[in-house]
């Protein structure tokens, strides 16, 4: 099991971090409306001291990883376990690890722009509305489809 954690359960879980995601549109008091990204917490939003920067949220990044961590590691334990013993090929692993690293390649490229880095969410947020989609979807623009404030 030790090694499926690490062969499978760490790959399994950064993939679906930045893969699957929430975004949530929300009313900020005192700035603009923002669209915030992250599921189950939003970690990240865009910033509000110009168009090209961010801020990101390290304990509900940290909440979101360990919730995806342990959700798969429950799943594969469950199932290695009472349904059948899992013995995956060497070449899913390899594939796994390349999807992983390059998805975490492009995160952190998005990141290593101007990014603000909070240890939480300092402000207020009221939602409007929520979708969830994937990560190469376009995030929506909740502000431009008649919802009012």
């Amino acid at each position: 099991m030790k090694k499926l954690i690490l062969k499978l359960v760490l790959p399994l879980a950064i993939i679906a971090l930045f893969a699957f995601t929430k975004w949530t549109c929300a009313k900020v008091v005192d700035v603009p409306n923002s669209v915030l990204e992250g599921f189950p917490l939003p970690y990240n939003c865009p910033g509000w001291g110009s168009s090209m920067t961010l801020q990101f949220f390290v304990a509900e990044f940290v909440v979101d990883l360990s919730i995806y961590f342990t959700f798969f590691f429950i799943a594969i334990y469950l199932i290695d376990r009472f349904a059948f013993s899992i013995k995956p090929p060497k070449g899913m692993f390899i594939t796994l690890y390349v999807i992983a690293g390059l998805i975490l390649c492009l995160q952190i490229m998005i990141y290593s722009r101007e990014t603000t880095f909070y240890l939480h969410r300092w402000f207020d947020i009221k939602i409007i509305q929520s979708t969830y989609g994937f990560f190469w979807q376009n995030r929506p623009d909740c502000f431009l489809a008649g919802l009012t404030f």
